[in-house]
């Protein structure tokens, strides 16, 4: 992560708040508009309670001040509760996009490896800082500019009455509203740096502890990789400590200022006003109406510490969706159409996939891993992709489906080379070497691939994959919970699971990468017989490093340092290539020996 620290805000965030300005200054002016009703409240109060206790005062002459306090008393909460709900909404509406914009960088990332986060940055960033995000404009940008309107309020105020005693308040006020948020930042920079480079540490450390729980279990480093999370959350919490002594101290010292100007305030009304018979209803009224600024200028201290950490949060979102599509702020705030995968997109005649001198290189990488293929796959075609591990394959299945684009060359899907995100979704049907089950009911999902399917279409589609005995073993039929990553399931049920996806989504091209690595057999007999009948009429394209049953394809594609070595029938290339013979005999003999 990047050790850089910016304090100014990035040109994205001012197109936020130029897209939701109307919201802004509405949010801004109903927090001006509940911290005056508080003051005049107290103020108006103030002049009532002294009115009442003189013994001349008539009913009449009270008239006024009672129905100020009915007035401001109402206005207080309505205003608060309307600036809450604005300010909310258009905070909460910039964050959800962000949040969508974050896991969208995190998902280019993982599809190219070039990004400098890892896991458990783009956790601390998603969790920490754009939360850091949301209080920025809440808890500093709303209360800094509605105290700096309340200062320059009250010594326009004051002013009336006295001219060189509202310059006074102004510059008094100008101390607690610019200084000692200003000393804060100075005093606290330090510590929030510290804290959150430790907060980031421990997000990375815990992603990586826990994503290789079972290694460390096994090597008997549970007990020192707690130790270690301790320790750390220890000097965390150190820095949080020394960081809250400090800002309590100034916000103290805050208080005490203002504590100081509410006598001022007595001293000059008594001055202001001798010998008045109104002089005691005016005193109470400008000291109890000065007693609810104070909540609102008092908690600066506090709001500056805040945006050193949020300011830094910044800069780490800044950093973690740089190039990325989160910096093109939409012009509507409504959430794209869902791209539904119900019709294949298939014309007569045209291939499934055609590639063109495609070339591709990892940024991290000096060597393609991707080297000139050109390959033609008809549609229908059950085509086996092989090769040693490293050879491309699963490179080569990323540049199908979208994942990753050429450096060079031209891909081409059914006839079009623009099928990318969603829309690559509805052509292609992935079912990945480990398939992942949700923590569900088996009939959510299913309904993954097609919200819309009937409680029959899932029972069929079920049968269809080889399990129909196993959904009659479960008490609860399709709402039996499977549980998180399958558990209850063989291997083999989760690639059947997967499978019927794939069928629901009616994808008309199905890729599998390295379906078999981890089952037995037996086990893997019966899931290639089962994608084979699946997919009848659709294109079957395996990635597999086993040559055993390669008699079953149409077709195998050998890669090797990622070129097309072979291509062909696969008896035909065993009885031309004796090399390509012996490693099928190979494979075929370590599969019966293991």
């Amino acid at each position: 992560m990047s050790s850089k620290r910016n304090t100014a805000l990035p040109s994205w965030v001012f197109q936020y708040l130029a897209l939701y300005k109307r919201h802004v200054v509405i949010a801004l002016a109903l927090g001006v508009i509940t911290s005056a009703c508080s003051a005049l409240l107290m103020f108006t109060s103030g002049y009532l309670i002294s009115a009442t206790a003189q013994s001349w005062t008539t009913l009449f002459s009270i008239m006024v001040p009672i129905a100020c306090v009915q007035l401001f008393g109402i206005g207080r909460p309505m205003s608060r509760y309307i600036e809450r709900l604005v300010s909310h909404d258009w905070v909460l509406r910039i964050t959800s996009q962000l949040r969508r914009s974050l896991f969208g960088a995190a998902l280019e990332s993982s599809r190219n490896g070039s990004s400098e986060f890892s896991s458990g940055e783009y956790l601390s960033a998603l969790s920490d800082d754009i939360s850091h995000l949301q209080n920025l404009f809440l808890r500093v940008v709303f209360p800094s500019v509605v105290s700096f309107a309340l200062a320059a309020l009250v010594a326009l105020c004051f002013g009336f009455f006295s001219a060189p005693f509202g310059l006074a308040m102004l510059i008094a006020l100008f101390g607690i509203v610019f200084v000692l948020p200003y000393a804060t930042l100075l005093v606290t920079r330090a510590l929030n740096i510290r804290a959150k480079s430790l907060a980031a540490r421990e997000y990375d450390n815990l992603a990586d502890d826990m994503l290789g729980a079972i290694d460390l279990a096994l090597a008997r480093r549970s007990e020192e990789a707690l130790a270690r999370h301790a320790q750390t959350d220890s000097h965390l919490r150190k820095a949080k400590s020394s960081i809250r002594m400090a800002t309590r101290s100034l916000s103290l010292v805050a208080t005490l200022v203002l504590g100081a100007l509410a006598c001022v305030i007595i001293v000059w009304c008594s001055s202001t006003f001798p010998g008045n018979t109104d002089s005691a209803r005016w005193v109470a009224a400008f000291v109890l109406g000065f007693f609810p600024l104070i909540e609102a200028f008092a908690v600066l201290p506090d709001v500056a510490q805040e945006s050193a950490a949020q300011f830094a949060s910044l800069s780490n979102l800044d950093t973690a969706l740089s190039g990325h599509a989160a910096h093109e702020v939409p012009a509507q705030d409504v959430p794209a159409p869902i791209v539904q995968n119900s019709t294949r997109p298939i014309s007569a005649g045209l291939s499934a996939v055609v590639f063109e001198n495609v070339h591709y290189a990892y940024p991290s990488s000096s060597t393609d891993a991707v080297n000139g293929v050109s390959l033609e796959i008809p549609h229908g075609q059950k085509v086996a992709l092989l090769g040693p591990s490293g050879s491309g394959k699963t490179t080569l299945a990323k540049l199908m489906r979208g994942m990753l684009a050429p450096d060079s060359g031209s891909i081409a899907l059914y006839g079009r080379t623009d099928l990318a995100g969603p829309e690559s979704n509805r052509a292609i049907g992935y079912l990945p070497q480990k398939p992942y089950v949700f923590d569900r009911s088996l009939k959510d999902n299913l309904k993954m691939a097609a919200p819309e399917a009937t409680d029959e279409e899932l029972v069929d589609v079920l049968k269809r994959v080889g399990l129909g005995a196993k959904l009659q073993q479960l008490e609860n039929g399709l709402d039996s919970m499977i549980g998180e990553t399958g558990f209850g399931l063989s291997g083999g049920q989760a690639h059947r699971i997967a499978l019927a996806r794939i069928l629901l989504a009616d994808a008309p091209l199905v890729i599998v990468d390295e379906p078999f690595s981890a089952l037995d057999p037996k086990t893997e007999s019966g899931l290639l017989d089962t994608l084979f009948a699946a997919s009848e009429g659709r294109t079957l394209i395996v990635i597999t490093h086993h040559l055993a049953r390669i008699e079953r394809f149409d077709r195998a594609v050998f890669l090797a340092n990622g070129a097309v070595s072979l291509d062909g029938d696969p008896a035909k290339l065993k009885a031309a290539h004796d090399e390509f013979a012996s490693l099928i005999d190979f494979d075929r003999a370590f599969r019966i020996a293991r």
